[in-house]
């Protein structure tokens, strides 16, 4: 359907959704817009577990790395530790990879556990050893 009024541009477009409003013809309705799907939110729970289902289909699984992988990031955790070096640190919270960087501050190898601190010291996080991914120096 070609409507010869409109720029030459937007003639072939079926989609009225794709054309500027105000070049519309004036008389076509606007439609409800999203009050017609007020209804599904009236039940806020429904709504939460839609919302929580679709969180979870981004979701990954913790990563399991090869023997080799470990020994890698262990190296690489203690050359940091002697050498102080600004790293960042790659690793898995929730579902998700994170990527933070800063300092080692300390290893706590009994709870298996590393302290990450930044720059100035006044932050800082707990990393479990097997939730660790990389370390990039």
């Amino acid at each position: 359907m070609i409507d010869k009024n409109l720029p030459e541009e937007y003639q072939h477009i079926t989609d009225y959704r794709k054309i500027p409003r105000h070049l519309l013809n004036p008389r076509i309705p606007k439609g409800r817009g999203s009050v017609k799907w007020q209804p599904f939110k009236t039940i806020p729970e429904q709504y939460e577990m839609i919302k929580q289902y679709e969180e979870n289909q981004n979701k990954i699984d913790m990563p399991l790395l090869s023997e080799e992988q470990i020994q890698d990031v262990n190296q690489k955790l203690q050359y940091v530790v002697y050498n102080n070096s600004y790293i960042t640190v790659e690793y898995w919270k929730n579902g998700y990879m994170h990527s933070v960087k800063g300092y080692i501050k300390t290893i706590d190898e009994l709870n298996q556990k590393v302290q990450l601190t930044n720059e100035r010291s006044t932050d800082s996080i707990w990393l479990p050893f097997d939730c660790l991914y990389d370390i990039k120096i």
